[in-house]
């Protein structure tokens, strides 16, 4: 079991590495990260959107009298041409499914973007390495192990790359739960909590 010594020197060198990671960005990168944040966040609010639309749906769909029976909803139907309860099938089933394909387009966007982001960022960094090396004094090249050159500028930048695409993950989902949970506690506290509890 690691001592609270240890756990906080694993703490400040995590902080040490996330900040000398952000130095080293250039800002084009650290806008695309900032994009890559609101996108998250645009991914989490179509999730919550998708899956909270699914109880009224299937409300809808055995009992349309819920929607007819408002007012205000009944007219916007008729200004829109749907006279007849009876008329709500399609449409409303048409808008769930748009929903739910616009939440997946986005979700799968985002993680396509995040990826891309981490690969350039690689890319970035290990054209520095090269270009650091390359322009060494002679000496150093001549006493230094080119297979030490090998590793910083491939595996080392490779495992960079893995680990940056795994921190935007864990961003992504996190800023997805978070959403979700708040959106839940909105909609329905009890519910909420019993789900989490269940979880």
């Amino acid at each position: 079991m690691s001592s609270p010594k240890s756990f906080q020197e694993k703490n400040i060198s995590t902080r040490a590495l996330i900040s000398g990671l952000w130095s080293h960005l250039n800002k084009r990168r650290k806008r695309q990260l900032f994009l890559l944040l609101f996108i998250m966040l645009s991914s989490a609010l179509a999730e919550l959107v998708s899956l909270a639309s699914v109880v009224p749906f299937l409300a809808i769909l055995t009992n349309p009298e819920i929607v007819w029976s408002n007012e205000n909803i009944q007219r916007v139907l008729l200004f829109m041409g749907f006279n007849a309860k009876q008329n709500l099938l399609i449409p409303i089933t048409i808008c769930f499914c748009l929903c739910i394909v616009i939440s997946a387009f986005i979700r799968l966007f985002n993680i396509w973007l995040y990826g891309r982001v981490a690969a350039l960022i690689g890319s970035d960094f290990s054209c520095e390495v090269f270009r650091r090396n390359l322009y060494q004094p002679y000496s150093v090249h001549i006493s230094r192990n080119s297979s030490e050159l090998i590793a910083a500028s491939t595996s080392q930048i490779n495992l960079t790359v893995i680990a940056l695409n795994l921190a935007l993950q864990l961003i992504s989902s996190s800023l997805i739960v978070i959403v979700l949970i708040f959106g839940f506690f909105l909609i329905n506290k009890t519910a909420a909590i019993l789900s989490l509890l269940i979880f």
